[in-house]
């Protein structure tokens, strides 16, 4: 069984995929993560690089139906997706001021293009542009099966809408969290973070001491974990700053961190080209 992520760019799937390698380091799980075609093209299909390298969790951030089909893994997935209209706003307050041009040591050439652009118009033709830009996220939403055995389908909204609750079906997805009333919570928990001291880097002197000293065998996560890891991953903590969901810094890669942004942006002509451009989509995917 291969457990997978596939995330939507602007869908908070950085938050989701830091959550996700957290989680699989407590466990001592292999993560492979694809950002783009390139990474498996010398293997032949992602299947074949699958085939090779055997990870214990595929993440993919820009994820296509053709891609996954290669995989002959049966697959225990998640795939998480976002309003478009929300997709087209976040992604163009972050490609106009803060997205890395090279991220995860892969570079984004047509990024800086398209990032001159913006910085050249005023916001309503940078929508619009953006509009057009996007291409890459929703094409790979629209030709998606969202009916596949072993994916599980999650809108970012309800993820963050209730985080703890969510988290909680979908590690149980991946078969990676304890049944709730099996105990040990304490111990368990305990060993968690004895695993994770030295990724965490703290308590400083718990890290120090497991650099010397082996991890404990842990085969799934106690529920106490979820609530640990939402802290940590917070909104907060990942803006690097005071602000909570819906409090804006444009400057910031954690802008706003709030569904249905695209009312207070988008125009009447904006809302006809995405039509225009991605058809029925946003209906498609069930949003109104």
């Amino acid at each position: 069984m291969l457990r997978a992520f596939f995330g939507r760019h602007k869908s908070a799937s950085t938050w989701a995929r830091n959550i996700i390698h957290d989680a699989a380091a407590a466990l001592d799980l292999k993560i492979m993560t694809i950002h783009v075609p390139a990474q498996y093209e010398s293997y032949g299909t992602l299947g074949d690089m699958v085939r090779v390298e055997r990870p214990d969790i595929l993440i993919m951030t820009r994820a296509f139906q053709h891609e996954v089909d290669t995989i002959e893994d049966e697959l225990r997935a998640v795939h998480l997706i976002r309003d478009p209209r929300d997709i087209i706003v976040s992604g163009y307050f972050s490609h106009r001021n803060s997205h890395p041009e090279v991220f995860g040591g892969i570079a984004w050439p047509e990024l800086i293009e398209h990032r001159k652009v913006l910085k050249s118009v005023d916001k309503d033709a940078g929508l619009e542009a953006e509009i057009e830009f996007s291409d890459v996220v929703l094409e790979g939403m629209s030709t998606w099966n969202y009916h596949q055995p072993g994916v599980l389908e999650v809108k970012m909204e309800d993820l963050i809408t209730d985080q703890a609750k969510l988290w909680a079906v979908l590690f149980s997805h991946y078969e990676m969290l304890d049944p709730e009333g099996t105990g040990g919570e304490r111990v368990k928990m305990a060993k968690v973070k004895w695993n994770l001291a030295v990724r965490r880097g703290k308590p400083r002197t718990l890290a120090l001491m497991r650099k010397a000293l082996p991890r404990f065998p842990l085969d799934r996560l106690p529920h106490a974990y979820i609530d640990n890891v939402l802290d940590r991953f917070s909104f907060t903590n990942l803006s690097k700053s005071d602000r909570k969901p819906g409090e804006v810094d444009e400057h910031n890669h954690y802008r706003k961190g709030v569904a249905r942004d695209w009312e207070n942006h988008l125009t009447p002509r904006h809302l006809e080209l995405i039509h225009e451009r991605y058809g029925d989509l946003v209906e498609r995917l069930g949003y109104h």
